[in-house]
C-alpha cells in the first residue's frame, strides 16, 4: 500500500504543472515550422480546446530517498479549472477539483485531504494557462530540448517558468510532429524530483458533465483540511 503522505506530496509538488500540459492539444503542421510557429499553434489550439481526456501512465522519481513510484489510470480535464485524476494502478486514488477545491482521496486509507486551489497555486503559475488568461509566451522561457529537439517523429520543448517556482524548474514536453498531440511530459523540481507522463487514447472537446468534477465525501472516511 503506497504510503498516504508520499502520494500527497508528489500530487501537491506536481499538480499545477501538470494541469497545464495535458491541455495542450492538437493541430496539423508541417516538419518545417521554426519554434515561434510551433508555440503559435500549441497556443491557437489550447485556446480552441474546452476539455481533454486520456489515459496515462506516470513516473513519479523521488531523488531523496531515491523511490520510484508508477502509476496508471485516467484524467479528465475541463476549463477553467476542472480536473478529475482516477489512478487505478497500482491502487485506487483520487485527485479531484472542481476549480475552486482539491480532493485527494485514497480508498484503502478512508481519508481524504481537501484544500483550497487559491490556497496552493498563485495567481502568477502556470495554472493560470488553464484558466484561459494564460500565454505561453508569458509564463515559460521555452525552447528546443538541446538533446533531440527535433526528430522524425516529435518535437521536444523545454519550457522554463519566468517566475521561480518550488513545484517546477523545467518542463519538458514530448509533440507529435504529425498531429502535434502531446504525448508526453518531463517535470523537474527544486528538490531533483521528476514526474514523467505519458498520455494515449486521447479524446478533445468530448462532451463532460461538471458532476464528475465533484467529490461527496463518504460517510466512514476521514477528512484532512488543509
Amino acid at each position: 500500500m503506497a504510503n498516504f503522505y508520499n502520494f500527497y506530496m508528489i500530487t501537491k509538488l506536481h499538480l499545477a504543472p501538470i494541469i497545464c500540459i495535458i491541455t495542450l492539444l492538437s493541430a496539423n503542421i508541417s516538419h518545417s515550422l521554426t519554434l515561434d510557429e510551433i508555440i503559435d499553434r500549441v497556443q491557437d489550439r489550447y485556446e480552441k480546446t474546452g476539455n481533454f481526456q486520456a489515459d496515462f501512465t506516470q513516473t513519479s522519481i523521488l531523488k531523496t530517498v531515491k523511490q520510484k513510484q508508477v502509476s496508471k489510470g485516467r484524467v479528465f480535464i475541463k476549463k477553467p479549472g476542472m480536473m478529475r485524476w482516477e489512478y487505478k494502478e497500482p491502487e485506487a486514488q483520487f485527485i479531484i477539483s472542481d476549480g475552486k477545491v482539491i480532493w485527494f482521496y485514497v480508498p484503502i486509507d478512508k481519508q481524504v485531504m481537501i484544500s483550497n486551489v487559491t490556497g496552493d497555486i498563485d495567481s502568477h503559475s502556470p495554472n493560470i494557462f488553464l484558466a484561459g488568461s494564460g500565454k505561453l509566451r508569458n509564463i515559460f522561457n521555452i525552447g528546443l530540448e538541446s538533446e533531440g529537439g527535433i526528430s522524425q517523429y516529435q518535437y521536444l520543448l523545454r519550457l522554463i517558468p519566468k517566475k521561480s517556482q518550488p513545484n517546477m524548474t523545467k518542463l519538458v514536453i514530448g509533440v507529435n510532429s504529425e498531429d502535434f498531440k502531446i504525448e508526453m511530459s518531463t517535470i523537474y523540481d527544486i528538490y531533483g524530483n521528476q514526474t514523467i507522463i505519458s498520455f494515449s487514447s486521447i479524446e478533445i472537446n468530448k462532451e463532460l458533465s461538471d458532476d464528475i468534477f465533484h467529490f461527496e465525501v463518504p460517510q466512514d472516511v476521514r477528512v484532512v483540511t488543509q
